[in-house]
């Protein structure tokens, strides 16, 4: 029993992590209606700013502080920001003004993965380890708490506030709301925005978790999981995106526990075929049919 709950509070710690960054996917998704590839590698850049400037600067002028992991959160967050806007800019927002297709884009946005993730890997391809600011048990509260505002701050954020609402337009018809005065540009920068917030939020409670990470964090280890996540829950919905977190965390947690490691992906991706068998729009998603 004490291996079950031990199972039960990891699976929960890294399911929330699962859900921060699925989070990211179905914001993005439910505004440009395409599937950002490159989230996981802002995700892996998050962790790279955060553990150079916690390592490399901030401990050694202010030590292993609550104020250095802020600060370094912080800088995560703007770098991730400023990376999804440039990419969004650059790769993304050209496509949508030529009227490209969406096999278009998904197909951009895996370039852009793997031009990022060579990137890292060129700069640095050894394994590092973040600093250890807090015990394992304060880590699991710091994830679900986390996971539980963020989740209903964004709820709120978008069914309450004037964003909020212009982005449900955006995602609902952009030429209906460009008709209206929305300017779909800023919204669907603003979704990036948040998107990358988050993964770099995500990255941090990870790295808090983990013993080592490489260049891969994003692209490898984390991987597919998250956008899995969102999937199974019902990509565009915020809910279900947490709930298909926790639900791989839990799945992957206890297939290690009880010795099923090595078919952890197996029972992963076979919950995730499932799904969409018997119902394609997730857990929680609308089924909306679209004409091709």
């Amino acid at each position: 029993m004490e291996l079950f709950f031990e199972g039960l509070k990891n699976g929960l710690a890294m399911g929330s992590v699962f859900a921060l960054m699925a989070l990211g996917y179905s914001m993005v998704y439910g505004i440009v209606k395409m599937i950002n590839f490159a989230h996981s590698e802002f995700i892996t850049i998050g962790g790279f700013v955060a553990y150079f400037l916690c390592e490399k600067i901030l401990t050694k002028i202010m030590g292993i502080t609550v104020g250095t992991l802020l600060l370094s959160l912080v800088a995560s967050i703007v770098v991730c920001v400023v990376v999804a806007i440039v990419t969004e800019k650059f790769a993304y927002k050209p496509l949508r003004k030529k009227g490209s297709s969406r096999i278009t884009a998904l197909i951009t946005a895996i370039g852009v993965s793997y031009i990022l993730n060579g990137i890292l890997n060129a700069i640095c391809n050894t394994q590092l380890q973040f600093p250890k600011f807090f015990e394992k048990d304060t880590v699991f509260v710091i994830s679900i708490v986390v996971t539980a505002i963020l989740l209903i701050g964004l709820t709120l954020f978008v069914k309450k506030t004037k964003l909020g609402i212009a982005m449900r337009a955006v995602s609902e018809n952009e030429d209906a709301a460009k008709l209206m005065g929305i300017n779909n540009n800023f919204i669907i920068s603003l979704t990036f925005i948040v998107g990358s917030t988050l993964a770099a939020i995500g990255v941090v409670i990870y790295l808090l978790r983990v013993k080592f990470f490489t260049f891969a964090v994003g692209s490898v280890t984390i991987g597919l999981y998250p956008f899995v996540a969102a999937v199974i829950g019902g990509i565009g919905s915020l809910p279900g995106s947490v709930l298909g977190g926790f639900m791989i965390g839990l799945l992957k947690e206890f297939a290690a526990i009880y010795g099923l490691a090595a078919w952890s992906d197996v029972i992963v991706y076979g919950l995730f075929v499932v799904i969409l068998l018997f119902k394609p729009a997730g857990l929680l998603g609308k089924d909306i049919r679209e004409k091709v």
